[in-house]
């Protein structure tokens, strides 16, 4: 599904845009097809490097109750 959506870009970038999209494409099309490719460049790297795992001793709290001890 497409949903409509306003976004502020820089007008260097816009004319970029427009001189990629050309008569035939439109800018919607180049867009999408860039944050697209972007999109997979990011889930690849995250791919490859994943978070470390978290740690499951974590130290217990306190047993004192005074504040500064």
């Amino acid at each position: 599904m497409r949903i409509r959506t306003n976004i502020i870009i820089e007008e260097e970038i816009l004319t970029k845009i427009d001189a990629i999209a050309g008569d035939k494409n439109k800018r919607t099309a180049v867009i999408q097809k860039a944050l697209l490719e972007f999109i997979a460049r990011e889930e690849k790297k995250a791919a490859k490097n994943p978070p470390p795992p978290e740690e499951t001793q974590k130290t217990p709290p306190s047993k004192n109750k005074r504040a500064g001890v």
